[in-house]
């Protein structure tokens, strides 16, 4: 893509936070933060230091409340970063992000056409109207398949047109004041209101690209024999078990805290020493 000449999308990161949580930013900014083409920290208070802002919110500032603060993070987006850049990825401070990986999938022909609705245009005559998606990994919530949502464990990726919907259509009409903590599944609510529903993300081989554990987790899990008692069974929707699990070009791990950051940064990297 470099050397084609061609225009690449440019990818704005959003981390939320809070401030007894500054302490975790700078292993983020320190591995993939400055491979995203933007990058911001959403918290209740600014720190220049690590790109923090004091997002003001309804509310207060709780775990218990973070669907009041994610609504007024997206508003801040949109109001000031949607007309430079394509895609938006929102997580938390223990997130993992490969970004080279979500970069060619959100330019490859599959995603291209999906937000051209569903015509393949490589001519450069794309649509002007973009069609609005949400990626991430898939649940669906208690198993009801009628009721699915993109985890905000591994984090969750817009387009531009996705997030001037949720932000100028969702916002102002569903759960205004609704005090939840799982954004997650609002946002899901609101965009399935406008008949946007999370896209599958799964690749070819059907190997997850978004994963709400570390590594090891995913390798080692298997599914127990009774879904109904794990609640990882059962929301998740057709998983591998496995190798198979992870997709060769997986975009994202969560619960990434402390030094694994740069442990898990050097393995993805080949930056370990060779013996």
């Amino acid at each position: 893509m470099n050397s084609s000449g061609q225009k690449r999308d440019k990818i704005f990161c959003l981390v939320y936070t809070i401030e007894q949580g500054h302490s975790k930013i700078p292993n983020i900014r320190e591995t993939w933060g400055p491979k995203c083409d933007g990058f911001m920290v959403g918290s209740n208070k600014t720190d220049v230091s690590i790109g923090a802002v004091h997002i003001l919110h309804e509310g207060p500032e709780s775990y218990g409340n973070i669907w009041q603060k994610v609504r007024s993070m997206w508003s801040y987006i949109y109001d000031n970063y949607y007309e430079k850049y394509d895609w938006f990825h929102i997580g938390g401070d223990d997130l993992f992000l490969i970004v080279e990986n979500l970069r060619y999938y959100l330019e490859s022909e599959e995603i291209r056409t999906a937000a051209n609705g569903g015509i393949f245009l490589p001519d450069g005559h794309e649509s002007n109207k973009q069609t609005p998606l949400l990626l991430g990994r898939r649940f669906a919530y208690q198993g009801d398949m009628n009721e699915i949502f993109d985890s905000g464990g591994s984090g969750y990726t817009m387009n531009k047109a996705s997030l001037k919907l949720l932000v100028t259509q969702g916002f102002p009409n569903y759960f205004p004041h609704r005090v939840t903590f799982s954004e997650d599944t609002m946002v899901a609510k609101l965009l399935k209101k406008e008949d946007i529903l999370p896209y599958d993300t799964k690749d070819d081989s059907g190997g997850e690209r978004y994963m709400p554990f570390l590594p090891g987790h995913h390798y080692s899990y298997r599914l127990p024999s009774d879904p109904s008692k794990d609640w990882y069974a059962k929301y998740s929707i057709n998983i591998k078990e496995g190798l198979d699990h992870c997709a060769p070009q997986s975009v994202a791990f969560h619960y990434v805290k402390g030094e694994m950051m740069k442990r898990l940064f050097a393995l993805a990297y080949g930056l370990c020493p060779k013996r």
